[in-house]
């Protein structure tokens, strides 16, 4: 006896697999969340750029620094020196050298002319040195005597010859050396009126009374053509009633006004 054939479904049923299930949802799930994706990621609008950076007011010494100063002076410096001096008064040249400066040297006549010439020759090599001058016909100066301070007042008459744009004039000996580069010189002095004179003196007399001022001093390099030492008169003088007596150091920074005045331009 065979057995009865299974009975044919009825049309429109779906058998039941407990395994398909899941697939579905996963499959559901994941299409749903890109629909989700593309719909935000279309109708939101584009991210706005980052704030730039705060910008910082500058140091008030950025800005002091920045802004424009007054304008740098202009000094007319006078170098002596005697025999033997011609390689220190080029040191001191070079190093107290600025181009709106304005340089006489002067070696006395106790140095020899081929000194002289070959002074000259160096302070003047190479381009860029128009204002440094030397001086040809020098005299005698002896620095215990008025000599010297006739070679003083003998270089600031030169230097006025040569020009009166200069502010400060400034004699230095082939002993000195500045302790000061010259720009931080004029730097310094673009501050300073130009009315304002540097001389180290003091009216206290002292022992200079009976040593320097009563004593009368005889210098042959005022009116010698050949060098001689000084000499002491036997007599002495009495002290001036006129004027009030300071003593000071040979070194010393006059202004222009100073100079014109002793010219007489005033």
């Amino acid at each position: 006896m065979q057995p009865a054939a299974p009975a044919a479904l009825p049309s429109g049923v779906i058998p039941k697999d407990s395994r398909q299930l899941p697939c579905l949802l996963l499959s559901s799930l994941l299409l749903l969340l890109l629909l989700l994706h593309l719909l935000s990621s279309s109708s939101s609008p584009a991210p706005a750029p980052p704030p730039p950076p705060p910008r910082r007011a500058p140091l008030p010494i950025a800005t002091a620094l920045s802004s424009a100063g007054p304008a740098p002076p202009t000094l007319a410096f006078l170098l002596t020196g005697s025999a033997g001096d011609a390689d220190r008064l080029l040191r001191l040249l070079f190093a107290t050298y600025h181009p709106r400066n304005l340089y006489l040297l002067l070696l006395d006549r106790a140095a020899s002319d081929a000194d002289r010439a070959r002074l000259a020759r160096k302070a003047r090599t190479g381009p860029g040195r128009p204002n440094v001058h030397v001086v040809g016909d020098p005299g005698f100066a002896n620095p215990r005597g008025a000599s010297a301070l006739a070679e003083t007042l003998h270089g600031a008459a030169l230097l006025l010859q040569l020009g009166q744009e200069w502010d400060w004039f400034v004699p230095l000996d082939a002993a000195d050396y500045p302790l000061v580069t010259p720009d931080d010189l004029l730097h310094v002095l673009s501050y300073v009126p130009k009315d304002l004179n540097f001389i180290q003196h003091s009216g206290y007399i002292g022992w200079k009374e009976s040593r320097q001022i009563r004593p009368i001093v005889v210098d042959p390099g005022l009116y010698h053509s050949s060098r001689n030492d000084i000499f002491y008169a036997t007599q002495k003088r009495d002290l001036p009633s006129a004027y009030k007596l300071f003593t000071g150091e040979d070194v010393f920074c006059f202004s222009l006004l100073v100079q014109l005045h002793f010219k007489g331009e005033t």
